[in-house]
């Protein structure tokens, strides 16, 4: 016992074995949970992770973002009722591989996807349900079956008419925004493994789709890919200024090493972005955001941007005086909305990886989007600009921007627009205050001018019809 005691109070502190003995356990947890934290940190952008919990609001009516609605890859739907049909053709996918390699045996097959079973069991969290339990034969199994299906697919289901009809011709949408889940992934080592054995060019293929992003580039080309039995890819060419546009994923395309498909998706959007351009440190800031109708209002116009990477922003002066926002253009329909949505849940399950960059850099430009739509007519004004391309309407892709950026955290690059936007103002307030004025002067006088013409329109056709009736 130990006793202690100051001027006008006295504080005993006692000592006994059983608070020594708390105390050592409290250590010993808190350091044990340090390290196993740090431990899956350092591969935080290799796993196959979890939709974030954080992020369960934009998955969509029934979670259509998140759960696969055709084909499980991978363990964590791999028991679901509704996608049980596709196991059938998985199984035949396989057979064709095995079939189709000249140089092996289903055997020789399984035996290499098993000699990696270890490695690519750790690409998913040990303790998650859908592996407990699971042996590493029936895992070996998972994965063969499910990297043979992928890359039978990326052929468009080869010479056979059954897998083309099964693949690409009745359920090829449903299974393009399946395979790029975060949720429903395989490590790319297994797909590594199965390329041995079977010749196709994955990067290729995640190029193509790469493109649906990017309006007009490339349709017919990865139209015809996906939906020929043949093994053409999409070739180089396209309009000046964007023939490369989603192919040049980079000069280091070939030595970076994906952790699966969606991550490969994610790179070749980005990876030809330069560095002092994707790690950017923003200055996070309650600066005043402005939709599209706002920035014109103040002399700020809208621009495509002509970068061969996608998410592109920058801010410039036009002339000196005025502003000039340029943005990549997106083309939004069913399956890229669900790919974005994706992306951005990869972002955010392995930020911080890089020491050089916050990790949001597609999520910054999501929510740079979203802050330029308040209304209907802000969408409008996009699509005008042609910034946007969408099958939705007006009121849809209003509602999943807007959506899906109120779950987004706001990246450095987000920032860094804000801040060029209100340098802007800073800088520019006489001439936008003489710009505003004329500007709604200029909006107000046509509307007013509109209805004097009508209203003369409408004279004269009155004037015409008593006339006739006379």
């Amino acid at each position: 016992m130990d006793a202690s005691s100051n001027a006008g109070t006295k504080t005993i502190l006692v000592r006994d074995d059983a608070t020594h003995e708390i105390v050592l356990a409290i250590d010993e947890r808190t350091a044990t949970a340090n390290e196993r934290l740090k431990a899956q940190f350092s591969k935080v952008d290799t796993k196959i992770h979890r939709f974030p919990r954080g992020l369960q609001g934009i998955g969509g009516d029934s979670d259509r973002y998140i759960v696969p609605s055709v084909v499980a890859i991978g363990p964590y739907h791999h028991g679901s009722p509704h996608l049980q049909k596709m196991e059938e053709v998985k199984l035949a996918a396989a057979y064709h591989l095995c079939k189709h390699s000249s140089r092996s045996t289903s055997m020789e097959v399984y035996e290499k996807i098993l000699s990696v079973v270890g490695d690519a069991r750790g690409c998913y969290d040990a303790d998650d349900p859908s592996l407990v339990g699971l042996s590493d034969a029936d895992f070996a199994t998972m994965m063969l079956l499910d990297g043979c299906f992928l890359l039978q697919y990326m052929l468009g289901g080869g010479d056979e008419p059954v897998l083309q009809n099964r693949m690409t011709l009745s359920t090829g949408p449903s299974i393009q925004r399946d395979i790029f889940l975060l949720e429903n992934q395989i490590p790319w080592l297994v797909l590594e493994v199965l390329t041995e054995f079977m010749n196709v060019d994955v990067r290729r293929f995640v190029s193509g789709m790469q493109e649906k992003f990017q309006p007009g580039k490339g349709k017919e080309e990865v139209r015809c890919w996906m939906h020929c039995g043949s093994t053409p890819m999409p070739d180089e060419r396209g309009p000046p200024g964007q023939r490369d546009r989603g192919v040049n994923i980079g000069s280091d395309a070939d030595d970076y090493t994906p952790p699966h498909l969606l991550g490969l998706l994610w790179y070749t959007q980005i990876g030809s972005m330069p560095a002092n351009v994707k790690n950017y440190k923003g200055i996070v800031s309650s600066l005043k955001s402005s939709s599209a109708a706002e920035l014109a209002e103040i002399g700020v116009k809208l621009t495509p941007s002509t970068k061969p990477w996608f998410g592109d922003m920058s801010f410039q002066y036009r002339r000196r005086l005025f502003g000039k926002l340029s943005l990549s253009p997106v083309f939004l329909n069913d399956i890229t909305a669900c790919w974005l949505v994706n992306i951005a849940a990869l972002e955010a399950s392995t930020s911080g990886a890089s020491m050089e960059s916050d990790g949001y850099t597609v999520s910054s430009y999501l929510s740079v989007l979203a802050m330029l739509m308040d209304r209907e007519e802000d969408v409008q004004k996009l699509r005008a600009k042609k910034l946007l391309y969408s099958t939705f309407s007006d009121k849809q892709a209003l509602h999943f921007f807007k959506g899906l950026a109120q779950h987004l955290r706001f990246g450095d690059r987000y920032f860094s627009i804000l801040e060029a936007i209100y340098s802007y103002r800073r800088r520019c307030s006489v001439l936008i205050f003489i710009h505003r004025h004329l500007y709604n002067g200029y909006k107000a006088m046509t509307i007013a001018t509109l209805f004097s013409i009508v209203g003369v329109l409408v004279g004269i056709f009155k004037t015409m019809l008593s006339n006739k009736k006379q």
